[in-house]
């Protein structure tokens, strides 16, 4: 059985720290995170049983065998610029509907990390947060590789720091998010929602006809355009999804060890 290392409870961020953010981030905030992390987590297909051997019979007379498990370990990489809470979730939510049982968020950077992102990480059941500093860091991540277990790396860090690598470990780096164009109707979307998920954003004001020349790296827009906005874009929010979010391309699968063997078939 897996298991991080121990000295890491020395750096583990403290119930009332975890308390005091969820107190901080008001209820119709947490509302928003609960809804990414619900949204995010059936999209997943949680209900789907955690290991699976499929056997397939092929003409010729011989036949594939595999086997799907959960990685045995995932650790987030978080920096003080790390602040978005919508965006971690739907990095986090996966790898929990994936069934991987040892997840640690780490954050390396400089001051506190986030109260809201605190918020979201008690919400969706994600207890193992520590403060390490750049050389624990290196020290973990050296472990890891060493130990031969599959896992995962999820860097979410805006600064570009060189990791070490493993034959075992997969890496994803979070898609850099740094303006989001906005198309408003009346009263949508909430820009209040959407400054509190996305605090570290710039939001570009569009209309329908000017949407496709925006160079942003997302859109928020009436729920009738959204089929024109995915031309444009590989991730589109319709109104009323505007503090949610959800990776394009980033899924349970990741988190999925495959095995598979060449059989006669009998």
């Amino acid at each position: 059985m897996f298991e991080f290392p121990l000295w890491l409870q020395d750096y583990q961020i403290d119930d009332e720290i975890f308390g005091e953010a969820y107190e901080a981030t008001l209820p119709p905030q947490r509302a928003w995170l609960k809804k990414t992390i619900a949204q995010v987590y059936g999209i997943n297909s949680p209900e789907a049983p955690s290991k699976t051997w499929n056997v397939n019979t092929w003409r010729g007379g011989f036949e594939t065998e595999v086997s799907t498990a959960p990685l045995a370990w995932t650790v987030l990489l978080l920096d003080e610029k790390s602040v978005s809470p919508v965006r971690i979730l739907a990095a986090l939510v996966p790898a929990l509907a994936a069934g991987v049982k040892n997840i640690l968020a780490i954050y390396s950077g400089e001051g506190d990390i986030s109260q809201s992102v605190l918020a979201g990480f008690e919400l969706a059941g994600q207890e193992d947060v520590v403060h390490l500093p750049q050389n624990k860091v290196k020290e973990l991540l050296d472990h890891l590789m060493r130990s031969g277990v599959d896992g995962a790396i999820l860097d979410l860090r805006v600064s570009h720091v060189l990791l070490p690598c493993g034959p075992c470990v997969r890496y994803w780096r979070a898609p850099e998010i740094s303006s989001i164009s906005i198309c408003k109707e009346e009263d949508s979307p909430d820009m209040d929602v959407l400054s509190f998920v996305h605090p570290d954003v710039e939001f570009v004001e569009v209309d329908e006809d000017s949407l496709e020349d925006a160079q942003s790296d997302a859109a928020v827009v009436p729920a009738e355009i959204v089929g024109d906005a995915l031309m444009n874009y590989n991730i589109v929010l319709a109104h009323g999804q505007e503090g949610c979010w959800l990776w394009n391309g980033f899924n349970s699968s990741f988190f999925k060890r495959e095995s598979v063997a060449l059989a006669v078939a009998e």
